[in-house]
C-alpha cells in the first residue's frame, strides 16, 4: 500500500529515474527548454505518474537536486564551530554543482511566485539543521536566530558568489566568509 493507503505502491526507480533524468536534461537543455513531458519521455514513465510525485517542474526540479530531506550527517557529532563550517561549506559545495546553477535562475523566479513551495523549502531545510545549532543553547530564541542568520549568510554567499561572482568564488575568498560567521558560535 502507498502513503496514501490506496493504489499500488510507489516504485522507489521511479523517483531515482526521473530525478537522475531530470539533473543530466538541466545541464543539456537548461531550465526554460526543460519540460516535464521531455523528462518524462526520456525517463520512461507517464507525465501523470511524475505529476502524482511532483505538482510542478519547480518541484521537481528542486527534489533533483536538494533530494527529498537534508543530509544531517555531516553535522553530527559537530559542535557550534563545526556546524557553520559545515553550512559555509555545505552551501559552497551545493550552489557550484552544474546542475544547480543551471536551476538557480528559474527556481528563484518560481520560489518569488510561489509562497508554498518556498516556505516548504525554507522550513524543511532550515528547521532540522538549526536544531542540531540549538542543542545545549542557554538561550534558545537567540541560538535559533544565529542559526537562521548564519544559514542566510552563508547560502547567499555561494549562491551570489557562484552565479555573479565567479572570478571571485575561490578557497580564500570561502575561507574568509568562513572566519566572519564563526563568532556566531560563541552564545552570546
Amino acid at each position: 500500500m502507498n502513503a496514501t493507503g490506496s493504489g499500488r505502491p510507489r516504485d522507489p526507480r521511479i523517483d531515482d529515474t526521473v530525478l537522475e533524468v531530470t539533473r543530466a536534461m538541466l545541464l543539456e537543455v537548461g531550465w526554460e527548454q526543460l519540460s516535464l513531458r521531455a523528462i518524462a519521455a526520456r525517463a520512461g514513465v507517464s507525465r501523470a505518474s511524475m505529476s502524482r510525485r511532483w505538482p510542478s517542474k519547480a518541484h521537481l526540479v528542486l527534489g533533483s537536486i536538494l533530494g527529498a530531506t537534508p543530509d544531517l550527517t555531516p553535522f553530527e557529532g559537530t559542535d557550534r564551530d563545526g556546524w557553520i563550517r559545515w553550512v559555509v561549506e555545505g552551501s559552497a559545495q551545493l550552489f557550484s554543482r552544474p546542475e544547480v546553477r543551471a536551476a538557480s535562475p528559474g527556481l528563484l523566479a518560481a520560489l518569488r511566485d510561489h509562497d508554498d513551495l518556498r516556505n516548504e523549502l525554507w522550513r524543511g531545510f532550515s528547521g532540522p539543521s538549526t536544531q542540531l545549532f540549538l542543542q545545549n543553547a542557554e538561550d534558545p530564541e537567540s541560538a535559533l536566530l544565529d542559526a537562521k542568520a548564519v544559514l542566510v549568510l552563508a547560502a547567499g554567499a555561494a549562491m551570489f558568489s557562484s552565479l555573479i561572482a565567479v572570478e571571485d568564488d575561490t578557497d580564500a575568498l570561502r575561507g574568509r566568509i568562513l572566519e566572519l560567521l564563526l563568532p556566531a558560535a560563541t552564545p552570546r
